[in-house]
């Protein structure tokens, strides 16, 4: 086929479709084929850009979605509490983890080993690896880990003094709680059937809630006159502050000893058949009894003089602790 001018030779009558292709030849070029219609692209490299198009834009879309969520676990106020309990915990583990020193024996031996290791290597070797400048590169890390510790630290402080805060509030909630339970030991009617039902778990759940009631109260009102004694908003005597604290500790201790009590009542109900048991109450269960098991001797390591482990270990795991509480608020928030 060939062009005379602008028109298109048709095909000669003697080149039949019969004669030498089972199909009709075109009679048309493709210059003049109508200009609204379009040719498609590949289907490849429509799923190529659309790819493309996704990673570019994955980052924004993860960032947006761990907003969003994190604003919907902090709707609540004691959601809100909690995350930034885990924060202040955190940021404490942290600067804990980089205030502590490395021990001289430790230096020692990482020095005794590098040397070793240059003696019995290959010189070739020896020169490419940078075992000779291990101690100015330990030195350099000091300096950077102490940098990091004082600014972990401030933040630790901030986090520290805005829980704290929060908490004041909680002694309203005390307060309220206290109220419906003296209210609930006055009700004759409701008391004398519930005790004549079952009296000896009637008697230890009014025990243990007693017992709860009492170790927040005195947690809260303690810790916050030690804070704003810390402060200066009440006398500031050091002595005053370490007391108020170890009174506000050892309220801690009774809430912690109450909360396991109260664990292991629920169970005894639930194996007798008096109280419903469900696969999410099951998990809040024992995401509370692993809480309360940390707590327990991390508590008797505040209190104690001295404690009885490493500070390093303590932070870490109420910060553990703390995080089981965040990842269960995380997962129960759509």
């Amino acid at each position: 086929m060939a062009d005379i001018g602008d028109q298109p030779v048709q095909t000669p009558a003697t080149l039949t479709a019969d004669k030498t292709n089972p199909e009709p030849l075109p009679t048309t070029i493709i210059e003049d084929r109508p200009k609204d219609v379009h040719i498609a692209m590949p289907e490849s490299s429509k799923t190529i850009d659309t790819i493309k198009s996704n990673k570019k834009s994955n980052p924004i879309k993860k960032l947006d979605e761990f907003i969003s969520h994190l604003n919907r676990v902090m709707h609540t106020r004691d959601s809100h509490d909690a995350v930034i309990l885990f924060l202040a915990c955190a940021t404490h583990f942290i600067a804990t983890a980089l205030e502590t020193s490395v021990s001289e024996r430790l230096i020692q031996w990482i020095t005794r080993l590098s040397s070793l290791l240059l003696k019995n290597m290959p010189s070739r070797l020896s020169t490419s690896l940078p075992f000779s400048k291990l101690g100015s590169h330990m030195t350099t890390a000091s300096a950077y880990k102490l940098f990091l510790a004082e600014r972990a630290r401030a933040v630790s402080n901030i986090f520290d003094d805005w829980q704290i805060i929060t908490r004041l509030w909680g002694l309203l909630a005390i307060w309220a709680e206290s109220k419906e339970y003296i209210v609930s030991l006055m009700r004759t009617r409701d008391v004398n059937k519930e005790r004549n039902e079952n009296p000896k778990d009637y008697l230890v759940s009014k025990a243990i809630r007693a017992t709860y009631i009492l170790g927040l109260l005195s947690y809260l009102s303690f810790e916050n006159l030690a804070w704003l004694t810390r402060r200066g908003v009440l006398r500031k005597s050091e002595k005053r502050e370490s007391k108020l604290m170890i009174w506000s500790l050892k309220g801690w201790g009774v809430y912690v000893f109450a909360e396991l009590a109260q664990l292991f009542h629920d169970r005894s109900l639930k194996n007798r058949g008096f109280k419903d048991d469900d696969e999410g109450s099951a998990v809040q269960w024992r995401r509370k009894l692993v809480q309360m098991l940390i707590y327990g001797p991390v508590t008797v390591h505040w209190i104690k003089g001295g404690g009885i482990f490493p500070e390093v270990v303590a932070s870490f795991l109420v910060a553990y602790a703390e995080y089981i509480t965040v990842q269960g608020l995380w997962k129960d928030v759509a």
